[in-house]
């Protein structure tokens, strides 16, 4: 058994220019936040609850409170429903993500999880959008934790007690498009594959795949390419 981990924007789907700029826009919406950084790498947490967290922190003394949070939610996911009724290309599957996901869980040897620093519900909503099944995929969002570390772990554990495992099987792959997801495995000690990208550019000596037909030789299945 070996575990294969995906993000989801900028990894599944072509997301992160439209979830940005929701994002900041529910932000200043629900919070009454101006003039706060956007570049969302800058924080501790790069996730949802992370950067929400630390700004409720830095601005009211106090993280944001569970109605807070829904609020938000409804609202974010409301901006991402309408940017994409807009022009619906602002949600687009990374070419061949769906076809790999659907490829990895029918192999026997391989168990398929999500581990994203996005919500839950915007995460299956951009997902459905972008035509890519992962009901078969053990998932793990940004109510899960506040840290991406976390996050994935939360989806290991899950994906441990699916299988009836105490412990995770050895080489858990985590396939991500972001620098804090690559610094994140380095401190977990997992492997990490990239999707070939600026923000991956200046790191050396990682896997980067430009295409998803190459995913299949760096996890070691050499069954039939997605066509």
């Amino acid at each position: 058994m070996k575990y294969i981990i995906f993000d989801i924007d900028g990894t599944l789907t072509d997301t992160t220019a439209i979830d940005d700029h929701c994002y900041t826009r529910a932000i200043e919406d629900c919070f009454g936040f101006k003039d706060f950084e956007t570049n969302y790498g800058y924080y501790q947490n790069t996730t949802d609850s992370g950067i929400i967290d630390q700004l409720c922190r830095e601005r009211l003394g106090r993280t944001f409170t569970e109605a807070e949070r829904d609020h938000f939610i409804t609202h974010f996911c409301g901006l991402l429903q309408q940017a994409y009724q807009e022009d619906p290309a602002t949600i687009r599957e990374i070419s061949k993500a769906g076809a790999v996901i659907r490829q990895l869980c029918r192999q026997e040897q391989y168990s398929i999880g999500l581990a994203t620093g996005g919500w839950r519900q915007s995460a299956h909503f951009k997902l459905q959008c972008a035509g890519i099944d992962v009901s078969a995929c053990t998932a793990s969002f940004a109510q899960d934790a506040l840290a991406r570390q976390d996050i994935i772990y939360a989806t290991i554990r899950k994906m441990n007690e699916k299988h009836g495992l105490d412990t995770a099987p050895p080489g858990i792959v985590y396939v991500g498009d972001g620098v804090w997801d690559y610094l994140t495995t380095q401190q977990m000690g997992i492997e990490f594959i990239g999707i070939a990208n600026k923000k991956l550019a200046h790191l050396e000596n990682i896997i980067r795949i430009d295409d998803y037909d190459q995913l299949y030789q760096h996890i070691g299945l050499y069954a039939e390419k997605v066509k």
